[in-house]
């Protein structure tokens, strides 16, 4: 039988030199029998190590356009690419007004809803950088951009936002229009079908009441046109929750004093929608009467959740809470009013970017539990933005 002698068997020179040959050899391959090293999946290699340097991330902003004036909540867009030729991919995106960063990305679209009104009224530059799965980064060329200081809102307003809601066919519409450095605001009510009482800026998220902040005047005798008084003043904590969406306008008449017509004031960064609950299926101690309206108020640049239920047919009821159906997680537990018994809340409770895409994509909702019905025994989709 023939016997194969390993490599430098019997002749120590010979074993020294191979021995000393083989890390030359797993480093030309990149550093294993593999062969390839950075970068993925067969890709080449570059960077710290390798003899060429990666080429750079490119990035480029999109919107908004040079020079362009913008108001409230604008959305700062850009778009960004890394070398896929060695395995190269983008991590993040980060917008910087006058060189500090304002928001960052991290998948696409690379968009970041920004509230220009953190900044003073004039010319801003803009840029967005890049960095990419190797560390290295990119920066656009600096744009302009104008801010005027102002929060500009059109407020429907319906009787769907009172609870319980009147009987009426009234409607109306808020042009408002806020100086976000000086709290001054102005503006006017138009009101259809409904001859007011009083009409009024107040504080309180959806759902909820509060103490009114600004009386708004008859037109003359016209009970159907409100004006801004010419002095009104929003203080810095009221600015603060006019950006959170926490002020709104509201109508009363002789008929319901307590409210005919509300609409929620929400800047462009804040989506207010509002959902029926109803007995769960499974429910079978609830009267088919019982149900209630969910108020949710969405922050997509806080990333902020408010919710407000009122309930009706279950003031025994023990608990309650926030559900997203994409994750199965639990997004907030609701506290339970001490003295309205079917009202349940959470103000400003913290989300994810991607809980705010589920909630776009209608897969949140709100349960109520009692003693008997611990499964739950209201449950109410919440309705995504514009259905």
């Amino acid at each position: 039988m023939r016997r194969t002698t390993p490599l430098g068997s019997g002749c120590p020179v010979l074993a020294l030199l191979a021995a000393a040959a083989l890390p030359l050899i797993l480093t030309a391959c990149g550093g294993g029998y593999g062969g390839g090293g950075g970068g993925s999946g067969g890709s080449l290699s570059c960077g710290s190590g390798y003899s060429n340097a990666c080429p750079p991330p490119t990035v480029t902003l999109t919107a908004p356009a040079s020079g362009a004036t913008v108001s409230g909540t604008v959305a700062l867009t850009a778009t960004a690419s890394a070398s896929s030729t060695y395995g190269l991919t983008v991590t993040s995106v980060a917008f910087l007004i006058d060189g500090t960063a304002v928001g960052t990305v991290t998948s696409s679209p690379y968009t970041y809803m920004w509230n220009s009104t953190t900044v003073t009224k004039g010319s801003h530059s803009l840029t967005a950088k890049v960095t990419d799965s190797a560390g290295d980064t990119a920066t656009t060329p600096a744009i302009m951009i104008n801010t005027t200081g102002m929060a500009i809102a059109a407020v429907a307003m319906t009787a769907a936002q009172i609870f319980p809601a009147p009987m009426s066919q009234a409607s109306g519409m808020a042009d408002l229009t806020v100086k976000l450095d000086t709290g001054a605001t102005r503006g006017t009510v138009k009101l259809t079908g409904l001859s007011a009482t009083a009409v009024t800026i107040n504080e309180g998220f959806a759902g909820a009441t509060g103490p009114a902040l600004i009386r708004l005047s008859a037109s003359g005798d016209n009970t159907a046109e409100w004006e801004v008084p010419a002095d009104a003043l929003l203080t810095a904590e009221q600015l603060t929750a006019l950006s959170q969406g926490k002020l709104y306008v509201i109508a009363t008449s002789a008929a319901n004093p307590r409210g005919e017509i509300r609409g929620q004031i929400a800047p462009d960064n804040v989506a207010v929608t509002f959902s029926t609950m109803a007995p769960a299926a499974e429910a079978r101690s609830v009267s088919p009467a019982a149900g209630g309206v969910v108020a949710t108020t969405v922050d997509k640049s806080a990333y902020t959740l408010s919710i407000h239920v009122n309930s009706t047919g279950v003031d025994d009821a023990d608990a309650a809470q926030v559900d997203s159906a994409a994750t199965g997680r639990k997004l907030a537990v609701l506290s339970k009013d001490s003295v309205e018994m079917g009202h349940w809340s959470t103000e400003l409770a913290p989300i994810s970017a991607a809980d705010v895409g589920h909630f776009e994509a209608g897969k949140w909702y709100v349960s109520i539990a009692t003693p008997v019905e611990a499964g739950g025994a209201l449950r109410g989709q919440i309705r995504a933005p514009g259905n």
